[in-house]
């Protein structure tokens, strides 16, 4: 067997693991161990051929197990990868030049440990959560207490009689109203950017994604995030029943709408399902940034909390900084690729000749915001 080894990081943990990758004319077998504490220990198996062509058509294009553990090779030293929670992940592009995440699962090997310090860390984590639930319990029972975070309320000063009383006013004369009121700016809570102008495409009732959320206060949005962030799971099939339900809607009006030449109404209605779309895969995205959503907005907009607040917000940036999970990995790689699939059908010439530069300027460049880093 031939071997290549490599020091690579956890970018969730930031723990240093040595990655061996062994290979042969037959197999090729990822080894994953702590550089510190060896006795945590992850491995592939014994990958063939058969099963890198099954796993992602690019490997197809090659016919033995050499040339794959050459490809790897180079994307190690290219630094184009990344390790998270022991999925390591390759990082290709396709001949649309759209990137190509794909995922190794690594395992735990026989006799296999956790690292005693990421142990630590975990009852740490579980002692500051039973410690803010006792909190909490204390508060209902205290009236007194600094948690439900109500401003002190004064009680009005007697005021003592005037001696000598005051005559009564007269009555206001009538304000006339105009008869053409100014008219009122638009909200922009329905836009998917704010601009000094009022956009071409407004989305009224569409999904909002928790980093362009403005409604409530961040306490609010926050404990919103942790409900998302909670149930996981619930939280993706929402956003794939979401993309599966609009992309139906894509597939059976855009290419009979744009066949011929589109009317105002069609191009309008079609930048509403792909602008839909960008919505949806903003909100994908924050599924790994809900804490750092949050802490940009503190230190952009200056804000400042009590102690007792302050407490709260570190508490609810470490149960939104948990990484995601990793039985999710496949469903999540899933709902990425129907992604990509989704803009690149949409974002054609064929479509896009149909409409003015102003038209189109803002959804373009919210696509390229989103789908070029990935």
């Amino acid at each position: 067997m031939s071997e290549k080894i490599f020091t690579i990081k956890d970018e969730k943990t930031h723990t240093d693991y040595k990655l061996t990758i062994s290979y042969n004319s037959f197999t090729i077998e990822f080894i994953l161990q702590n550089a510190t504490y060896f006795k945590e220990k992850y491995e592939s198996g014994n990958l063939s051929l058969p099963a890198f062509h099954q796993k992602n058509k690019i490997f197809k294009q090659f016919d033995s197990t050499l040339k794959v553990a050459e490809v790897i090779r180079n994307k190690m030293e290219k630094k184009q990868y990344s390790l998270q929670n022991g999925v390591l992940t390759l990082k290709f592009r396709n001949e649309y030049d759209e990137l190509i995440n794909i995922p190794f699962e690594l395992k735990p090997s026989k006799g296999s440990t956790t690292n005693q310090s990421e142990t630590q860390k975990g009852d740490t984590y579980k002692k500051r959560i039973e410690d803010l639930n006792q909190k909490a319990k204390d508060s209902k029972l205290s009236p007194g207490s600094s948690s439900s975070y109500k401003p002190p309320v004064h009680a009005p000063q007697p005021q003592k009689p005037p001696q000598n009383p005051p005559k009564p006013k007269p009555a206001p004369a009538p304000v006339q109203k105009p008869q053409n009121p100014p008219p009122t700016k638009p909200s922009n809570d329905n836009f998917f950017y704010k601009p000094s102008e009022k956009p071409q495409v407004e989305l009224v009732g569409s999904y909002v994604p928790p980093s362009m959320n403005t409604k409530g206060t961040i306490f609010q949005r926050i404990d919103q995030c942790k409900k998302l962030k909670k149930d996981m799971k619930k939280t993706c099939d929402d956003i794939y029943n979401r993309l599966v339900a609009v992309k139906k809607k894509i597939d059976n009006f855009v290419d009979k709408a744009f066949a011929n030449n589109p009317s105002a109404d069609d191009k309008k209605k079609a930048l509403n399902l792909i602008t839909e779309v960008l919505f949806l895969r903003q909100g994908f995205k924050d599924l790994d940034d809900y804490a750092q959503i949050f802490k940009n907005e503190v230190k952009e907009k200056n804000i400042t909390f009590n102690a007792a607040e302050k407490e709260k917000f570190e508490d609810d940036m470490i149960e939104l900084g948990k990484a995601f999970p990793y039985a999710l990995t496949p469903f999540h790689q899933k709902i990425d690729h129907l992604f990509v699939q989704v803009q690149h059908n949409f974002f054609k010439e064929k479509n896009l000749r149909f409409y003015k530069d102003k038209e189109i300027a803002e959804v373009l460049k919210l696509k390229d915001k989103l789908f070029n880093k990935l």
